[in-house]
């Protein structure tokens, strides 16, 4: 079965960019395979998951999708790190919105929030990975 993950940045509404590196930083070794669409993570045999980038005309990257997230606790870690990058938002299918601070909170597209409903705090990595469980 086939399950995504979601990473997008906003401001005031918008989508907004980061730069690649900041988010190629937080996965660090993991990072195994790359191309122009994507990464490919590896966190150990049978523990791989292919990374999807969404790019902004200026090459910085607005958004991601894990796609068949793996449970290695170095890529939860990383997500939630990636939470903490500008106004980013953490949401899945049958789940809401997930954010890092209020901050981010107030950066979301109204259409958002009334679709999926006004975003939860989390505060770590495990906290994280619980919003998958509590779906």
């Amino acid at each position: 079965m086939s399950f995504e993950v979601y990473v997008q940045w906003f401001r005031d509404g918008e989508g907004d960019g980061v730069p690649e590196e900041r988010i190629r930083e937080l996965f660090g070794e993991a990072l195994k395979v790359e191309d122009e669409l994507g990464w490919r993570l590896s966190y150990g045999p049978d523990m791989t998951c292919d990374v999807y980038l969404s790019r902004r005309e200026d090459g910085s990257v607005e958004g991601i999708t894990v796609h068949r997230p793996v449970d290695a606790p170095e890529l939860w870690q990383a997500l939630f790190d990636l939470l903490g990058v500008q106004n980013a938002v953490f949401f899945f299918p049958g789940g809401g919105l997930f954010v890092r601070s209020t901050d981010a909170r107030a950066q979301l597209p109204p259409d958002m929030t009334e679709a999926l409903g006004s975003p939860s705090l989390v505060t770590s990595a495990a906290a994280l990975v619980r919003t998958l469980d509590a779906a």
